[in-house]
């Protein structure tokens, strides 16, 4: 099963799309077509029922025109697989097969052996055609000690504090960063930089957040400092987990439907993932078991 660091990460393209190409684009140094819009695309690349084939995040970029630019598959990966050189070439195939626009796949590692293994080309057509993964891994994970830039984007800021955490301007520039964020996020957020901390970087970072060096904005967050970590961590945790409960729900609600060969058009598939009430999606849930259409979902 997925760790924390792992879902984290996950978490972290899933927030924010925005991410993808920004690190694809900025970080890792290929070529990404201007486009005028991001967008969270299925990730489920399954083709024959018996083998499911998952990948982590999937974004679709579009122009000001809504035309599709590029899907760009993000894959975190913590460890050496040797099963992903088989089913990375087929999740680029389906997600070409599916959208219908070039794809690239970026890889985040945490540690060089893992960075140096998967940018190795993955060759699968005999003297042709070979996939190379983009990668983002110590090597290039980006120093972001800017608070500005940081504040564009958070999740970006997350992933440098955890990797040049020694650093106090990127520790100070993260903090910020966290603020204006919802309260369940910025407190996992914080955990994951936390945990990813050398003992002096997070003996410098709780004090950053203990003595206010950044101006917290919010209610939330000025509440958080001044009661204490341990019961603010507990509500975060509450909540990140009734989000989880939610995001869960929300993707097998769209799934069966998928399965059952339902069509879902954009405004229903919004008003499913917008929906916060767990009773009212188990209820669409178990409509959608011998519905024919959603319109018999949401009567």
């Amino acid at each position: 099963m997925p760790g924390f660091d792992h879902e984290l990460k996950v978490r972290l393209f899933q927030n924010n799309p925005e991410l993808a190409p920004v690190m694809l684009r900025d970080t890792i140094g290929f070529p990404v077509p201007d486009y005028a819009r991001v967008e969270l695309g299925c990730t489920d690349h399954t083709k024959l029922k018996p083998v499911p084939f998952k990948s982590d995040s999937v974004v679709v970029l579009y122009d000001e025109h809504g035309a599709k630019q590029m899907a760009i598959i993000a894959e975190v990966q913590h460890k050496k697989d040797p099963d992903k050189p088989y089913s990375w070439p087929l999740y680029v195939a389906t997600v070409w097969e599916i959208i219908r626009c070039p794809v690239r796949l970026m890889v985040v590692c945490p540690d060089s052996s893992t960075e140096r293994w998967a940018r190795e080309p993955i060759r699968f057509e005999a003297g042709g055609t070979a996939l190379a993964p983009a990668v983002m891994g110590p090597s290039n994970t980006p120093v972001i000690d800017d608070i500005e830039r940081a504040q564009a984007l958070p999740e970006l800021a997350v992933l440098s504090a955890a990797a040049h955490g020694d650093d106090p301007a990127v520790l100070k520039a993260a903090e910020a960063a966290l603020d204006p964020l919802p309260d369940h996020t910025r407190l996992i957020y914080n955990d994951f930089i936390e945990s990813k901390l050398s003992e002096s970087a997070r003996l410098m970072w709780e004090e950053l957040m203990a003595t206010g060096t950044y101006e917290w904005q919010s209610d939330f967050a000025r509440k958080y400092v001044g009661q204490g970590r341990a019961e603010g961590r507990e509500v975060g945790r509450e909540e990140g987990r009734e989000e989880g409960r939610l995001l869960a729900t929300h993707d097998a609600l769209l799934r069966l439907l998928e399965r059952r060969g339902i069509p879902v058009s954009e405004h229903e598939r919004s008003r499913i993932n917008a929906c916060d009430d767990l009773d009212q999606l188990d209820t669409w849930f178990d409509r959608a078991i011998t519905a024919t259409s959603t319109a018999e979902l949401f009567d």
